[in-house]
């Protein structure tokens, strides 16, 4: 069941319906290109960024625009505790995690790093990263052709190893693995219980994914844990989750998680706007065109500090995604968006529909929810996910 508060309500301009409420989205793409303050990155990547990248030019700041109406679907199961969505200044467990990547219970530190909050020059495990920045999409056969039973393209939100709740949100939204097409908007592994078995239901039901900074810690573990080399980079933690999970990877489950990559972009064809749907994990600098955006940045930002630096922090600056939208809501004026930018990572912030950009992440791993994007509909879905037992305490 979808949870909204009223004060939520109020910022989306939505008028709460009790039981089944449907609520409709407007699409996004467009990203601004002119430097704030832009900081040097020395960072190879695998480059195929395409046109439909390239987003409109900056301004930047513009007058707050109301946020569209979109269309949510509630799937009600047994458990129907309203559970109240944390506010932006509660605390963040996501946030919290990030600030420092403790080992399990009993296990010995030998290197214990601690993440950089703004993006760095470069990081030690890079060699070992093997990122694609941006990889072409190409619908499912006879997915576009006329009077074939209506196809749904579902952009789902972070997992994070949650594979009881994944499952349950296949079978609640009744997922056809012969007509429907998953998106999973990165974090599949870590926190939860069961990462390798989400990674393997991902690649049964033929997911597409993009890069999270969890996954993206996994697969440096993994890249250096097969490289034989020795020294390990002093931004990795030795007998961390991710440590962890790297070593009981198979090569195809490797193989799997390393193929998603930065952004992925749904084509405008299958969109219900008819415009271009931009994926990545965690956001963008909204002062940067897309096709330049940096790897750190799109797995890591949360907030934009007063000077224009991207930070993986929400305590300071203001969030990314409120930024982007004033730009891109000046830049039209009152036009309908040309693009949509759908992301993950921020389950502080929750379900955060904007004009422009639609945040997924509601916090499955922790009991809440697992929401999705529907590319064909404009609808959301959110179904209930089960209680982990994982709490503050355990970031």
């Amino acid at each position: 069941m979808l949870i909204l508060s009223l004060d939520h309500a109020r910022k989306l301009g939505l008028v709460l319906l009790v039981t089944f409420s449907t609520l409709t989205i407007s699409g996004i793409d467009g990203a601004p290109s002119q430097h704030l303050a832009k900081r040097g990155a020395d960072i190879a990547v695998s480059t195929s960024a395409s046109a439909s990248l390239e987003l409109p030019q900056p301004g930047f700041f513009a007058d707050r625009q109301p946020a569209a109406s979109f269309k949510a679907v509630e799937f009600d199961d047994d458990d129907d505790d309203q559970e109240q969505q944390p506010d932006d200044d509660e605390f963040d467990p996501e946030e919290e995690e990030e600030e420092e990547d403790g080992p399990e219970a009993g296990a010995v530190v030998i290197n214990k790093a601690k993440q950089p909050s703004t993006p760095p020059k470069s990081l030690p495990s890079d060699p070992y990263a093997h990122y694609t920045y941006e990889k072409p999409y190409a619908p499912a056969a006879n997915s576009l052709q006329p009077g074939k039973k209506a196809r749904r393209t579902m952009i789902i939100g972070d997992v994070h190893g949650s594979l009881v709740g994944l499952n349950g949100f296949l079978k609640q939204v009744k997922f056809d693995a012969k007509l429907d097409e998953v998106i999973l908007a990165g974090d599949l592994v870590a926190k939860g219980p069961q990462s390798l078995e989400v990674v393997d239901k991902a690649r049964q039901i033929q997911a597409r994914c993009v890069r999270g900074n969890h996954d993206d810690k996994v697969l440096r573990w993994k890249g250096f844990l097969d490289s034989k080399k020795k020294g390990i980079p002093s931004d990795l933690v030795e007998n961390s989750e991710h440590h962890i999970i790297a070593k009981k990877m198979s090569k195809e489950q490797y193989q799997y998680l390393l193929s998603c990559p930065l952004i992925l972009t749904v084509p405008k064809e299958l969109s219900v706007k008819k415009i271009p749907i931009h994926v990545v994990h965690a956001g963008i600098d909204p002062s940067d065109n897309m096709s330049k955006q940096l790897p750190w940045v799109l797995v890591n930002v949360r907030n934009i500090l007063k000077d224009g630096s991207p930070s993986r922090k929400k305590k300071k600056g203001e969030g990314w995604a409120q930024l982007f939208n004033d730009f891109h809501s000046k830049r039209v004026k009152q036009g309908e968006p040309d693009f949509l930018l759908t992301y993950g990572h921020d389950a502080g912030r929750s379900l955060n529909v904007k004009k422009w950009s639609i945040g997924l992440d509601t916090g499955c791993v922790y009991g809440r929810k697992l929401s999705a994007y529907v590319v064909e509909t404009g609808e959301v879905y959110s179904v209930n996910c089960p209680d982990l037992g994982l709490n503050s305490d355990d970031d």
